[in-house]
């Protein structure tokens, strides 16, 4: 009798649908190992695309077209040695880059400063005033909610208007802190701008924004603050035209204020895109490695499948020489015996799936992990289900394919 593979599929489909409820116990725990290896690898991988995703917002919030110069700490005992040499970071280091580069479209600044005093109801020390530049909330990505910017004539003047974050503003002034006036040590300054919520992404420069007061630069060093013999800027913001000017800026800037600075290596340069492809790189890295892991307990599963399936083939033993003996050929022995190993490890995978994304779920809620549903991890579990079906029933099924007739209708 003469069956094409569609029908011959079909049937052994169908045929092992009826062993498993005949064998219900011994199905489910074949299953168990396929969907625990499933589940651990949906699970490992929705959470490792949930943190690379949550990496590159960060990352990509720093401004994905800017070099950050940071100036590096200088203990007390050597600041008599290097100022020979070097003044750290200054306002004419980022006169210098925006002259050098020509890919560059604007450079901001910034100067920080811890008050003595404050009218603020939290502790002085709690509050970070940054004297900033003209063009360092676009240079570093920085929004703002509510009220204006500075703008050129708050700098040239020196004014005293201040933007303070949006923490600081729901503290301190109930979220209504346009036109109100904060104490800096001697000096009141008038609030004229509050930042967009959730700027603490920028942590990633050394300090919540959402608590910060900023300052026009020239009003700080004029009024709170002369200006220091070594690092008046502590960060310098170069924002570029493109994100693949990033890399070369990074080389210019490096080469540059060596130069200047006399061969003293005393500023850190961050690139915000070479971080994140090195973050894209270690997180695919440890993905990997997540998958290997899991990928051993599905072996371990494939095995107990395996073992089943030889199980099965002693069992039915009978059936087989039957079968064989009303016309059944090799093929049809060999594809019923595999279909029920596939079937039974894309049964597990379908259950692994949902088990993996439901554990990442629970994880994210209660260990407030990121996740991120992951169509790969999804394809990549059901090929594997395939593929360890295939793999361990194959041998199980020839078997079955190869017993003699004669000899199981004996038995």
């Amino acid at each position: 009798m003469s069956q094409s593979f569609t029908s011959t599929t079909i049937i052994a489909a169908k045929r092992s649908f009826v062993q498993f409820r005949t064998n219900f116990l011994r199905t489910v725990l074949t299953l168990l190992g396929v969907v625990m290896g499933v589940g651990a690898v949906v699970a490992m991988m929705s959470i490792g695309e949930g943190a690379q995703r949550e990496i590159v917002a960060q990352i990509e919030s720093m401004g994905a077209k800017s070099v950050h110069i940071v100036g590096k700490p200088v203990a007390a005992v050597e600041l008599g040695n290097l100022v020979n040499k070097s003044t750290g970071l200054t306002i004419a280091d980022a006169e210098a880059i925006s002259q050098s580069i020509s890919d560059v479209e604007s450079v901001g600044y910034r100067s920080s400063f811890t008050p003595s005093y404050t009218n603020l109801r939290r502790m002085p020390h709690e509050t970070v005033v940054f004297g900033t530049s003209l063009e360092l909330m676009n240079t570093q990505n920085i929004g703002l909610g509510q009220g204006r910017s500075f703008h050129f004539l708050d700098h040239r003047n020196g004014a005293r208007v201040a933007i303070i974050g949006d923490d600081l503003a729901n503290q301190e002034f109930g979220g209504d802190a346009l036109g109100k006036m904060v104490r800096i040590d001697e000096c009141f300054f008038t609030i004229v701008g509050v930042l967009k919520p959730d700027n603490s992404s920028n942590a990633s420069y050394s300090v919540a924004y959402d608590e910060a007061v900023f300052v026009p630069v020239e009003t700080l060093l004029d009024e709170l603050r002369p200006e220091p013999a070594y690092g008046v800027l502590d960060m310098i913001s170069v924002q570029v035209k493109s994100t693949e000017s990033t890399l070369s800026a990074k080389a210019v800037i490096s080469n540059l204020l060596k130069r200047r600075h006399g061969g003293v290596s005393d500023f850190d340069i961050i690139s915000p895109e070479e971080v994140l492809r090195q973050k894209k790189k270690t997180q695919s890295l440890f993905n990997a490695v997540l998958i290997a892991i899991a990928a051993i307990s599905l072996v371990v599963g494939g095995i107990g499948v395996m073992n089943i399936m030889l199980a099965n083939v002693m069992e039915r033993i009978s059936e087989i020489g039957l079968r064989r003996a009303i016309g059944a050929r090799k093929k049809d022995i060999r594809a019923q015996f595999l279909a029920e190993s596939v079937l039974i490890c894309f049964t597990g995978g379908f259950i692994g799936v949902l088990l993996g994304f439901g554990g990442s779920y629970l994880a994210s809620l209660i260990a407030d992990l990121p996740m991120a549903f992951a169509w790969e991890a999804t394809l990549l579990a059901f090929l594997i289900s395939f593929i360890v079906g295939v793999t361990f029933g194959l041998m199980p099924a020839i078997k079955a394919a190869d017993v003699d007739p004669i000899e199981a209708l004996r038995s």
